[in-house]
C-alpha cells in the first residue's frame, strides 16, 4: 500500500498536537509546508533565517550567504538541504500518522509510519552533523584558515 497523498498545500488536521506545535517552532527557522514536486532553493533567504544559530568572528553575526567564502557556502547549502530533507520526512510522518487515525490501526500502516519515523530521525541526525561541519568551517574561516 502506498503513502497517503500530500494535501496539495493545505495542512492536514493532525490528531497529534505535537506535530502542529512542532511546525510552528520549525517555521521560525524557515520551515514551510510544500506541495508535492515543489522545490525550495532560496539559499540566501534560508540562510538569513538560520545564520543566527551560529557565531561569527569575535562573537558577532556570521556573514550573509553571498559574503561567505566558497567552502562555507557549500557547507551552508548542505546544512540547509539536510534541513529541507528533514522537513519533507516530517511531512511524510504526518501524512502516515493521519492515515493511521483515519484508516484504523493496521499493521502495514503502523509499519509504514515506523519506517518513515526512522527516516525522519536519521535525517535530523544528518542535519545535526551538517550543522557541526558548518560550524567548524565558519570557525576556521573566522580564524583566517
Amino acid at each position: 500500500m502506498s503513502d497517503p497523498p500530500a494535501t496539495g498545500g493545505a495542512l492536514p488536521e493532525l490528531p497529534n498536537t505535537l506535530f502542529s506545535s512542532g511546525r510552528s517552532v520549525l517555521a521560525k527557522f524557515g520551515y514551510r509546508h510544500m506541495t508535492d514536486g515543489e522545490v525550495r532553493e532560496d539559499w540566501a533567504e534560508m540562510w538569513d533565517l538560520l545564520r543566527g544559530d551560529f557565531t561569527g568572528a569575535a562573537g558577532g553575526m556570521v556573514p550573509a550567504f553571498g559574503a561567505l567564502e566558497e567552502g562555507a557556502q557549500a557547507a551552508a547549502r548542505e546544512y540547509m538541504a539536510r534541513r529541507l530533507i528533514a522537513d519533507r520526512n516530517l511531512e511524510r510522518c504526518e501524512r502516515l500518522h493521519v492515515a493511521i487515525f483515519s484508516g484504523g490501526v493496521r499493521t502495514e500502516a503502523v509499519e509504514r509510519y515506523s519506517t518513515a519515523r526512522d527516516a525522519y530521525e536519521h535525517s535530523v541526525e544528518a542535519f545535526g552533523a551538517a550543522r557541526e561541519r558548518l560550524e567548524q568551517r565558519l570557525r576556521a574561516g573566522a580564524a583566517g584558515g
